[in-house]
């Protein structure tokens, strides 16, 4: 039988209802501490490493070295597509099939980049999408810095904090 609440939350709704909230804060002060002005994808991106961290603490892709590692594979991903980009002629980069291609090919990376180096992070795979044409510094600063606030948040609030699912 399908079940909509989960039993856990019956019994200890004060575990799922303090993570959840914590988890909005801890995006809301990253937000408004970088005061982020950077793309959709990449604010996704690294909202889903808080919702990860928030929801499965004590799992490996929560650890700071994957969160970390992960967001830095993405970087190097949307470099080299970004450096394929450049090679190209303007009327051929600029071609929409071409973009997507350049978007397939960061995700690859991206994927082969976190494989390779132990550093597997879901949500980095929005990163290297939101900068697979693009690297800003400030995305670049924003996504880091942020990947570090949330490491020692985790760090910080490890002990206290349950896997939801």
């Amino acid at each position: 039988m399908l079940r909509w609440v989960d039993a856990k939350f019956v019994h200890r709704p004060r575990i799922y209802l303090v993570q959840s909230i914590l988890a909005g804060v801890v995006l809301v002060g990253i937000l408004i501490a970088e005061d982020a002005i950077t793309n959709g994808a990449v604010v996704a991106a690294v909202a889903s490493s808080v919702a990860i961290v928030f929801f499965v603490p004590h799992s490996v892709a929560s650890k700071p070295f994957r969160l970390i590692g992960g967001h830095v594979s993405a970087i190097a991903a949307a470099l080299c597509t970004v450096g394929v980009m450049m090679l190209l002629p303007d009327a051929v980069a600029t071609n929409q099939i071409v973009i997507h291609t350049l978007q397939g090919m960061s995700l690859a990376l991206v994927i082969l980049f976190m494989t390779v180096t132990n550093t597997e992070h879901a949500p980095a795979a929005g990163t290297a999408l939101g900068l697979a044409i693009s690297v800003p510094i400030n995305s670049v600063i924003f996504i880091l810095s942020a990947a570090v606030i949330i490491s020692i948040v985790r760090i910080a609030l490890f002990r206290h904090l349950h896997n939801l699912i």
